[in-house]
């Protein structure tokens, strides 16, 4: 797991709650990569968490290979997050409640109750993210900045 505690965890986590929807991919059978949106429902204590279907296909996929990423990318604002993790999947009822929201009723009907309603979690082994600063970004393209200038006025961390 990725120590928490390490310098730019904190603006990671802030980042992932921003941007709200992530994709998240897994390997299928012949190992071709899928990618679908997922809303985080919760980023804290190095992990990710998410509803599902217990009937997705993601949730086989994962039982194959539980390696997978969640990227998050807000173009506008030029900030992106890519996260690599170990996925699993449990019925944690207590959690389940814990994280539930009515907006997620228009997919689980039933409510936190229904039977379909998985929670995936990803335990965070590697992160990265890129913040830039638009502002200082046009003034520096303005100017005609050097690269090594451009690659400056941007916050990038990586996390292992």
């Amino acid at each position: 797991m990725l120590d928490t505690h390490q310098q730019g965890f904190a603006k990671l986590v802030a980042m992932i709650e921003a941007l709200d929807v992530g994709m998240l991919t897994t390997a299928d059978r012949s190992r071709t990569l899928r990618s679908r949106p997922m809303a985080t429902q919760s980023a804290e204590n190095g992990e990710l968490c998410f509803f599902t279907s217990e009937e997705s296909p993601k949730i086989a996929e994962i039982g194959k290979d539980a390696h997978v990423n969640v990227s998050y990318a807000d173009p506008n604002n030029q900030t992106y997050v890519s996260v690599s993790g170990i996925a699993r999947t449990s019925h944690d009822t207590a959690r389940i409640k814990e994280l539930w929201s009515e907006r997620v009723r228009r997919w689980f009907p039933k409510g936190p109750d229904d039977p379909r309603l998985a929670l995936l979690t990803v335990e965070i082994s590697q992160a990265e993210y890129w913040d830039v600063d638009a502002g200082a970004m046009v003034n520096l393209v303005d100017r005609g900045a050097s690269a090594e200038e451009i690659i400056a006025a941007t916050d990038h961390r990586k996390m292992a």
